[in-house]
C-alpha cells in the first residue's frame, strides 16, 4: 500500500480574529486571514482528504466576547463622540443606535452560520474531562517555579495566560490527534514555546508551532510538494493496478543479497509505492524518462533471528500519458 500524510491543523484565537480598520469586527462572523489562506490552499490544491482543520470551541467563544465587548465599547465612544458634535449647526441630527439591541444574539446567529458552511473539527473539553483539565493546568502553572511558565500574563486581556491554557488543552484532550501524524498548531502567542515536549510525550505524534499562515504553508507545501507536483503519476502509484504489479514482482523473488550474504526473503510490504517521483529531461529524440520510487520492507531472518530491510523499487515508464511500465529495478539484489 502507499501512505499519504495526514495533517491536523489547529488555529489559535489571535490566528482567528477577523478585524476592520485594525479593531475587532463585530457585523459579521468570519475568521480571518490566516485561516482564509490555509483553507483556500488546502481546497485549491486538493488536499482537504489529508489535512484537517481544527478550531478549539473555546477560541470561539472568545472571539464571540471580543467582538461584544467591542460593540459596546464603540458604542460608548459613539455616544460621546454625537454628544460633543450635536451642538454644530452644520452636523445635522445624529441617530444614536437602539439601546434594546441585542448585539449578543447577532453575534451568535452570524457564527452558527458561518461555522456550518465549513469543514472543520471542533475540539471542547468534555464535562467529563473537567476534573482531569484542572489538575493538568494546576501542575503546569506550578511546574519548575524558576522556569517561565508557559501561559503567563501576556497581551491586551488579564485573563489571556487562563484563556491560552485553555485552547492547549483542548488540543491535548482530543481524541481524534490520533488519527493524524502531524499536528500543525498556528499561534500568534509565544505562550506555547515549550509545549510541543508535552505534546510529543502523551500523542507520540510531531507537532510544528507556527507563527502564521506563510510560515504554514511552507511546512504544508514541503509535505505534500509530491503530491501536489505531480498529481496524475501519484494517483496511478495508487490504483491497484500498479500496487498488484509490484506484489507480483516481488513474489517471484526468493532472496535477498545483502553485503554479499544471501538471506531466504520470509515475506515483504509496501510501505510507499511513491516515495519519490524523478523526471529526466528529453535526449536527443525528444524522449523523456519517467521513474517512480516505491519503499518497500523485506523480512527475512539471519541466524534465526527476524531482521528487516528497507528496499527501493524504482519502476520506469514509457511516458506519463499511457502510463506503460517498462521496468522495475531495486537497489538491493533480489532473485
Amino acid at each position: 500500500m502507499s501512505y499519504k500524510l495526514k495533517t491536523l491543523i489547529v488555529f489559535d484565537t489571535n490566528s482567528l480574529r477577523s478585524t476592520q480598520d485594525g479593531e475587532v469586527a463585530y457585523s459579521f462572523f468570519a475568521f480571518g486571514r490566516p485561516f482564509q489562506v490555509i483553507e483556500e490552499f488546502i481546497l485549491e490544491k486538493n488536499l482537504n482528504e489529508d489535512i484537517h482543520i481544527a478550531i478549539p470551541t473555546w477560541a470561539i467563544e472568545e472571539l464571540k466576547d471580543q467582538k461584544q465587548r467591542q460593540y459596546q465599547n464603540d458604542i460608548v465612544e459613539f455616544q460621546k463622540l454625537a454628544k460633543r458634535l450635536s451642538g454644530m449647526p452644520h452636523i445635522p441630527q445624529i441617530t444614536l443606535p437602539q439601546e434594546e439591541f441585542d448585539c449578543t444574539t447577532y453575534i451568535e446567529e452570524k457564527a452558527i452560520e458561518y461555522i456550518a458552511t465549513k469543514e472543520i473539527k471542533l475540539l471542547e473539553i468534555k464535562e467529563e474531562l473537567a476534573n482531569t483539565v484542572l489538575q493538568s493546568m494546576m501542575k503546569r502553572v506550578m511546574k519548575d517555579q524558576n522556569k517561565k511558565h508557559p501561559f503567563a500574563h501576556s497581551g491586551k486581556y488579564k485573563d489571556a495566560g487562563f484563556k491560552d491554557n485553555i485552547v492547549w488543552e483542548s488540543l491535548m484532550h482530543f481524541d481524534g490527534v490520533a488519527d493524524f501524524d502531524k499536528v500543525i498548531f498556528i499561534t500568534k502567542d509565544t505562550d506555547y514555546t515549550n509545549c510541543q515536549f508535552e505534546f510529543k510525550k502523551k500523542w507520540n505524534k510531531h507537532i510544528a508551532i507556527i507563527s502564521d499562515e506563510n510560515n504554514a504553508l511552507v511546512e504544508i507545501k514541503k509535505d505534500y510538494e509530491l503530491y501536489i507536483t505531480e498529481r496524475e503519476i501519484y494517483d496511478f502509484a495508487q490504483t491497484e493496478y500498479f500496487k498488484d504489479y509490484l506484489a507480483d514482482l516481488l513474489k517471484k523473488k526468493s532472496e535477498i543479497l545483502i553485503e554479499e550474504n544471501s538471506f531466504k526473503i520470509e515475506n515483504f510490504k509496501l510501505l510507499d509505492t511513491c516515495k519519490d517521483i524523478t523526471r529526466i529531461p528529453p535526449n536527443e529524440h525528444m524522449i523523456e524518462s519517467l521513474y517512480v520510487a516505491s519503499e518497500i520492507v523485506i523480512f527475512f531472518k539471519d541466524k534465526g533471528k527476524k531482521k528487516e530491510q528497507i528496499v527501493t523499487a524504482t519502476t520506469s515508464f514509457a511516458d506519463e500519458e499511457s502510463k506503460e511500465i517498462i521496468d522495475t529495478f531495486y537497489d538491493f539484489d533480489l532473485v
